[in-house]
């Protein structure tokens, strides 16, 4: 279990941070991104015995966020309603709406101390309207099933990061 004292954090910049775009069926577009927070080297990583100290995402611990936001046309709008637990929705109380565009560009960011860049992206699965449910703003309520992706590239010769 990798404990506190075990992580340092790593410093980085960001290179490029983009919304994710979709435009789904039912006339409502949907921004969304996910990006890091932190960056942390865990100096007592166990890694497989083919990854070598250093060589990437078994050293790191990464908190990413991530964020949506929709954008419905005025017909389906609606006052706010309280968000109802997800975990205890039904499967009438929502649908799924088809997406039919979408662009998932990747967020860049470049640890400080050796140049190691990191690539993230938010790739959409699914997309489903929970009906008569409404945000603050008075937007329909999507439930967007989500994961990211990552992909590293490590200086040659700038295995470490510290």
């Amino acid at each position: 279990m990798t404990t506190s004292q075990d992580l340092d954090n790593l410093e980085f910049r960001i290179v490029e941070e983009v919304w994710n775009e979709y435009e789904l069926k039912d006339g409502t577009k949907i921004r969304g991104r996910t990006y890091i927070s932190r960056i942390a080297e865990n100096k007592n990583a166990q890694r497989p015995p083919e990854i070598k100290p250093g060589a990437g995402f078994a050293d790191l611990s990464i908190s990413l966020e991530k964020q949506f936001q929709v954008f419905a046309p005025k017909d389906k709008k609606s006052n706010p309603t309280p968000i109802p637990n997800l975990n205890d929705l039904k499967e009438d109380q929502k649908e799924e709406v088809k997406i039919l565009t979408y662009s998932e560009p990747w967020n860049v960011y470049e640890i400080v101390k050796n140049g190691t860049v990191i690539r993230v992206k938010l790739v959409v699965s699914e997309i489903h309207l929970v009906k008569q449910v409404y945000d603050n703003f008075g937007e329909p309520f999507y439930l967007v099933k989500n994961s990211p992706v990552f992909d590293f590239k490590v200086p040659a010769g700038k295995q470490k990061f510290a």
